[in-house]
Order: structure tokens, then sequence, then C-alpha cells
């Protein structure tokens, strides 16, 4: 089949990586360049989605796309997925990382323990809660104000630039073509979906899959598809941080650190409704260093180097959209999944690589239909 994607975001090129893989003909349309937004500048930690009963159609998704993951750093690279915690996935900076989500009051500390009690008997996921005094030997200079934390064994870290980057390669190496153009229309024929214009002209296509992040709603509204999906800004800070870099991932709240490739602490982060403002802030940088702090007193002495800002594409539910049945047949809608977006991005990819076939796609994600906004 002929196949037209709109995004050269995680999405876009996960979704060119599987069709090429099975020998379909793609033509990605990017205005910028790849990655050039929030799949360039996310942080790409993966971590197995907790909290909901063990069939939730979100944590099932977020798990096999981490298995979908460590797939992907043995077949871009060579090199395994790194499953004891050694590096692997080559130039991808694929690791394996265990996480520590940081409580730092009592009834935060309850709603954790009921997570820890829900997967205490699913040794696939090494999950366990550790006290001040357990946690405390892994990372000693975390703030004596935490109460506990849950530990999460099977967490990794990707390069979440190098990555997109490593799909779009493959692809192209198996024929897929770039177009940078800017998208002005989905060309329809007789209900179906045509092609894709640009101000070249129209390339035919026999499905399209709309990967265009939080840009997807308005070229979906063209069709008469209503998508909510808006922006939410992240912005994010590396610091030049004193001391040994974190041997695991910290989470808080809506924040995190983490010591990346690059030799920095990666510090994050924002969640601002501001539309489309890609810019960093004063206010931003000040409230991320605060919560840092407050979390890791060490980093008072840290330098910043770089702060960065990025627009991810959310939903009302906070769930992304994948969907087939929505507008004229051959259009497909992939985009939405928020500060997910690199962990669920394989998962996304194969899953509307099938469905553009006509093909059952190797995971469930009749949850993820736009029709749940109706």
């Amino acid at each position: 089949m002929k196949i037209s994607i709109v995004g050269g975001g995680i999405a876009g090129c996960s979704t060119a990586y599987y069709l090429t893989q099975a020998g379909h003909d793609v033509t990605l349309f990017e205005r910028d360049s790849l990655a050039s937004h929030a799949s360039g500048f996310a942080l790409g930690g993966l971590i197995p989605s907790i909290g909901g009963p063990p069939d939730d159609p979100y944590g099932v998704l977020s798990r096999y796309s981490i298995e979908l993951h460590r797939e992907l750093a043995e077949q871009l690279t060579g090199h395994a997925g790194g499953r004891r915690g050694d590096g692997g996935g080559g130039n991808l900076d694929f690791l394996r990382k265990p996480s520590l989500m940081l409580v730092k009051d009592r009834a935060e500390e309850e709603s954790m323990r009921r997570v820890y009690g829900q997967y205490a008997e699913d040794h696939t996921l090494d999950i366990r809660w550790l006290n001040f005094g357990e946690f405390s030997h892994i990372e000693a200079r975390i703030s004596s104000t935490v109460l506990g934390a849950l530990y999460v064994s099977e967490a990794y870290e990707v390069d979440p630039y190098k990555l997109t980057l490593a799909l779009w390669q493959a692809a192209e190496q198996q024929g897929a073509r770039l177009v940078n153009r800017v998208v002005t229309a989905i060309a329809v024929s007789r209900d179906r979906v045509s092609g894709v214009v640009t101000k070249d002209g129209t390339t035919g296509a026999d499905a399209v899959v709309v990967a265009a992040g939080p840009w997807s709603s308005e070229m979906l509204a063209g069709l008469g598809v209503s998508a909510p999906v808006t922006p939410l800004k992240g912005q994010i800070i590396r610091l030049d941080a004193p001391g040994p870099p974190p041997k695991v991932s910290l989470w808080w709240d809506h924040d995190y650190a983490t010591a990346k490739a690059d030799g920095l602490l990666w510090v994050g982060t924002t969640e601002e409704e501001v539309g489309f403002d890609d810019s960093t802030t004063d206010a931003a940088r000040d409230r991320i260093i605060s919560s840092a702090v407050e979390m890791l007193p060490y980093l008072e002495d840290a330098e910043l180097v770089q702060q960065t800002a990025c627009l991810r594409p959310v939903t009302p539910d906070g769930a992304p959209i994948i969907d087939a049945e929505a507008g004229p047949d051959g259009l497909v809608i992939v985009t939405g999944a928020g500060r997910q977006g690199i962990m669920l991005g394989p998962s996304m990819g194969i899953a509307a690589a099938a469905l553009a076939t006509g093909a059952e796609p190797p995971v469930d994600v009749s949850a993820f239909s736009l029709a749940r906004f109706s």
C-alpha cells in the first residue's frame, strides 16, 4: 500500500518504521525537521503505568510499549536492551534505570502503599515499598523530609531524539521518503482519503496517518473531525551537579531528576496550558529549581547549563488517540500521549501501521478511539 504520514515525531517515525518493515510504500511529511518538537526535547523516561488494575488498557499499552523499546534497542543498534542495567541500546542511550517515586506526606504514602499492594505478587514487575532508611542506601542525598519511596525496578531510559531519528533512518533504508513541506489539507475522494496536499500539489495515498502532535486537531478539523488534542508546554532544565550522578531516576509530584548520557542532571518539569507558546521562562526555571532543591538539597550548588521547552499533545483524559474509525476511510489518527509520548510511541506506531493497512493491531487499542469523547 501507498501510505502518507503527517508528522515527524516519535509517533510518525515509529509508524513509518513498522510500515516499511512490512514492505509498504511510505512518504512522511514534516514541515520542520524530524524530532524538532516534543520528541526531540522530552526526557525519555520509560516507566510502566502502575496504579490501575493489571488489565487496565493504558497499563497494558505501556507495558507492551516498553517491551517494544527493548526490541528496538536491539533491532536498531544490534545491542540488547540492557536488563542488567549495564548499558545496552548502543547509540540510543537505552538502558535500564530503576526509579524511585518519592513520597512527602501521609496521604501520598497511603496511596503508594496501596499501589505496592496491587503489585506485590506480580513478579514480572519488581516493585517495592522502601522506607527512608532503605532508600537512603540507594541515594543518600534525598531530603530527610521524604517519608518513603516506591521502587520500580523495570524502568528504562532512552534518548528520544536519537530514537526518533534511528526509527526514521531504518524506514528510509527500506525506501521511505521524507517531504519537508507544510501539509495544507488531506485530499478525499468518494468518502476515502486519496492523498496529502502541499504547495507542490497532491501526493496520492491509499491511507493517511495523522501524527502531528498538538497540531493534529487543526488538520483534522478540515475533514470535519473534532479531535480534542491541545498543547501542554513542559520545560526542563539541565544542571551540572556536584558529586556522583544518581544511579536511579527520582520522581515526585509532577517532577523528576535523572542523570543523562550528556553528563548533566535533567530536572523537570512544568505543565502549562499556554497555547502554542514554546518559549522558556524564568518563572518555570525558578519553580523547577526550588522543587528540586527541596527534594535534593545538594542541588543548591548546581550550575544551570540549559533550559528547554516543548509542546506535548494532550487529550482531556490524558490517554492517546489511536483511531481508524473517525472521518473518511483510510484515515488513521495517532496522537495525544502527552508526557508519555516517548514511552507509548512504539506501541502507537505499530498499532497505527496495522490500522492503516486494515490489519488487526498486535495490542488492543479499542479503548483509545476518538469515539470515547463523543
